[in-house]
């Protein structure tokens, strides 16, 4: 008996997961309004071996971005630092849900600056 108890417990608690998990996810994803590139003037005199940089941040319900983070370094800080404030200036409409109200959500991008 106990086992079908517990049976019984655990596919509650994964049915109840996955309602959480699609109730929390956006009906719209956002979408780039403005996206202005990094000034290349700053990779002027770098030399390292990183081509691209991986970012990852939210997008606010105002369409506006936070919480940027590099998920990996070029090893120069001016470089990373011009990464950060490049992606900080970024414009989105917003995710929604399914009544159309605008909710925030999580974005990650690649970077690439050596062509």
């Amino acid at each position: 008996m106990s086992s079908i108890l517990r049976r019984v417990a655990l596919m509650t608690l994964i049915m109840s997961t996955t309602v959480a998990v699609s109730m929390a996810a956006p009906y719209e994803a956002p979408k780039a309004v403005s996206t202005p590139s990094l000034d290349t003037s700053v990779l002027q005199g770098y030399s390292g071996d990183v081509n691209s940089v991986g970012v990852s941040f939210t997008i606010n319900t105002d369409g506006s971005v936070s919480s940027v983070q590099l998920l990996n370094t070029t090893g120069n800080d001016g470089v990373d630092a011009a990464v950060l404030e490049t992606v900080l200036k970024w414009k989105f409409t917003p995710a929604t849900d399914s009544n159309g109200n605008p909710v925030a959500s999580s974005k990650t991008e690649y970077i690439d600056f050596r062509n």
